[in-house]
């Protein structure tokens, strides 16, 4: 099984922290082809990792644009493809899905494709349009589409034209810290920070980017909604005209960066905030759910049936809806804490790592053409 992806950051990121943490070794044999030209530190914590565990792994040049440089990165994918000689590619991302799926299907190989959102969304008019217009072409090229929720594989199913027959869905998962570690984790969190005790205080976790929607939450902060102060844990290319509009806000905002490890931040906050414009099914949305917070997020992609009855659902690109929610949510303590614990059970019943690994490893060998309820299945190897 070879995974190839783009992005090494962000929630492509986290989904092969837990795909290569998961995999039962005895059921797949793994290799990583990935590109560090966008890669954060923690995807290179992984990339060393696997390495050290005899893990193969190859180094492709792939930029997020596309450019002449996909032909050096193409010739490398394929020539890792005629090396490892896999049974399934399993592409992540839009980029590494364009480049991988003809170079796959050419050397025999079957195909997995997992888009992580749909970019043609928020691209932009023209690079939008060349997006969907590749994708149609290429769904002829993919054995099976494997989205992180029902909305992403509904989208390609109606937008794209891929067969429902070919679109599966397995959704992303997290684990749930113990409620005594979480206890334990806000009490120094709060003080590392110092955020003051007697206040409510929202936190933002993603990248710096347009489709993200974090200006949208900027202006909407402009008008008192309660709030002791937000907390923006990422990075990216917007950050500085991002940096300048929440000087606007009528509460404190600190850009806290880039960090790999994001849970003192959501163990922190009260509330979670998810604006964005476009997603699939954010790990960050997961991971606060499971941390026990309540959330308010934007009516797109798998976030409004993810959260259910765990938070409060708003139109995208819409500041002054998102004000007014926040406002609500803030100022009730006991709803907030109601769609906190509501958003937990969630999390633990619907959300877990096992049931998004079990799902996969059946994906990888009815790609090999097993079947996974066999006994061959549960015993044979798969590269």
């Amino acid at each position: 099984m070879l995974l190839a992806s783009e992005p090494m950051e962000y929630g492509v990121l986290s989904y092969l922290e837990r795909v290569f943490d998961g995999l039962d070794r005895s059921r797949v044999e793994p290799a990583l082809a990935y590109s560090p030209r966008r890669m954060a530190p923690q995807g290179r914590t992984l990339v060393d990792r696997l390495v050290r565990e005899g893990i193969r792994v190859c180094p492709l040049p792939l930029h997020r644009d596309i450019g002449w440089g996909d032909a050096t990165a193409a010739a490398r994918l394929r020539a890792e493809v005629r090396a490892f000689r896999p049974d399934v590619v399993h592409l992540h991302s839009t980029k590494a899905g364009l480049i991988g799926r003809p170079i796959a299907r050419s050397a025999g190989v079957r195909v997995l494709y997992t888009a992580h959102g749909t970019s043609w969304h928020y691209t932009g008019r023209v690079v939008g349009r060349l997006q969907l217009a590749l994708e149609r072409i290429l769904r002829r090229l993919t054995d099976g589409l494997l989205a992180v929720c029902p909305e992403e594989a509904q989208a390609f199913v109606q937008e794209v034209g891929f067969p429902s027959a070919r679109v599966g869905v397995i959704r992303n998962g997290v684990p749930l810290r113990s409620r005594t570690r979480l206890v334990a984790e806000r009490r120094r969190a709060r003080a590392s920070l110092e955020v003051p005790d007697d206040e409510t205080w929202a936190v933002f976790v993603g990248r710096l980017t347009h489709e993200k929607g974090l200006d949208v939450l900027l202006r909407a902060l402009e008008a008192p909604v309660g709030l002791g102060g937000l907390l923006v844990v990422g990075d990216g290319p917007e950050r500085k005209a991002l940096e300048a509009l929440a000087t606007r806000a009528t509460l404190p905002v600190r850009f806290c960066g880039y960090h790999e490890d994001v849970s003192g931040f959501l163990a922190a906050a009260d509330v979670f905030v998810q604006p964005s414009r476009s997603e699939g099914l954010p790990f960050s949305l997961l991971e606060a759910m499971a941390h026990g917070l309540p959330v308010v997020c934007s009516d797109v992609g798998g976030m409004r049936a993810a959260v259910g009855d765990g938070g409060r659902v708003v139109p995208a690109d819409d500041p002054l809806t998102l004000a007014a929610c926040l406002r609500r949510t803030v100022c009730d303590g006991d709803m907030r804490r109601a769609l906190g614990e509501a958003a937990r059970s969630r999390a633990a019943r619907e959300f877990g790592v096992g049931g998004m690994m079990e799902a996969l490893h059946e994906a990888y060998e009815e790609g090999c053409g097993l079947d996974p309820r066999s006994d061959r299945a549960a015993t044979g190897e798969v590269a």
